[in-house]
């Protein structure tokens, strides 16, 4: 990527109601691409976005303007949608696992292939889908369903913090079939990929997996906004980065040249925080900040 390639992933904010007054603004931040987040996939192969139910057993049920929503999306400086599937904590990859199994290893003929073919055609301007696969790491049927979602039209990014071996094997599976299949890499480099201090060392694990193949600007590198966690266990605290915590943390990845640009996690944290923090003081106050402070801060750290 010769320009620099600047993200985020939003989960509800981008669904109706929430949607539709925010459009304007992420269109004038400085993002170039959107990550819609997070799909989920259920045991029979419908789809899910968060809680809603979008498409089920091959027809579209989600709110009737949101197509209309996610098209109007492109504009300004964004010019790339991505829908992203998984996360943490999730049984979408063991579903996928389970449809391809009991389907005699193939996903041909099944609700999950139709109910692709569906969000294709409803979501015309999502060109990408995001693998954030973090278990179930099942190479096979992992491969063929990125191999589907290839066949119906989309392109596929993958969101790795672990498992190296497994990435590379896929990305290597898939470009013998479909060179170029793979877009790029969203390299997860905070919580359980706070680990993830070079960009080089995922690139250098590509290349020794497919001798030859082109990493300069593949990755992007990644940070998560300020926001109040509450976790399952032991007391609520504030966790993540304000707009100068994620310049410094991107920085250490300036010049490498694998890095294409950088992305956010996540976008509801980021509007939200100053009604947050109006509950939960935070020491460390990031203030009045808003979507293209944080795009600047990435920005800033890159160039």
């Amino acid at each position: 990527m010769s320009v620099l390639n600047y993200s985020f992933y939003g989960e509800g904010i981008m669904y109706p109601p929430n949607l539709a007054t925010n459009i304007s603004a992420i269109q004038q931040a400085g993002w170039t691409s959107v990550i819609l987040s997070l799909f989920h996939i259920d045991a029979n192969g419908n789809i899910i976005y968060n809680n809603p139910m979008i498409i089920q057993n091959g027809a579209y049920v989600g709110d009737p303007a949101w197509p209309g929503q996610v098209a109007q999306l492109k504009g300004g400086s964004v010019n790339t949608i991505l829908a992203s599937i998984g996360g943490w904590d999730v049984s979408d990859f063991s579903n996928i696992q389970a449809i391809y199994k009991a389907n005699n290893y193939s996903f041909q003929g099944t609700l999950l292939q139709s109910n692709f073919q569906v969000f294709r055609t409803t979501f015309p301007d999502v060109s990408i889908i995001d693998m954030d696969c973090e278990n179930t790491y099942d190479q096979d049927s992992f491969v063929a369903f990125c191999e589907m979602l290839i066949e119906i039209g989309f392109g596929i990014t993958f969101c790795p913090y672990t498992e190296m071996s497994f990435w590379t094997g896929s990305l290597a599976a898939i470009e013998s079939k479909n060179p170029g299949g793979v877009k790029w890499w969203n390299l997860q480099c905070y919580a359980g990929g706070g680990g993830n201090t070079s960009a080089t060392i995922w690139a250098d694990a590509i290349k020794k997996a497919i001798p030859g193949f082109d990493t300069d600007g593949y990755i992007l590198v990644s940070d998560w906004s300020r926001f109040w966690n509450v976790p399952e266990y032991g007391p609520p605290f504030w966790d993540g980065d304000c707009p100068q915590a994620v310049q410094n943390w991107i920085s250490q990845f300036k010049g490498e040249a694998s890095v294409g640009g950088a992305f956010i996690w996540n976008l509801d944290q980021i509007l939200s925080y100053e009604s947050t923090e109006q509950q939960h003081p935070d020491a460390q106050s990031c203030g009045n900040v808003g979507m293209s402070d944080y795009v600047n801060a990435m920005v800033a750290a890159l160039s």
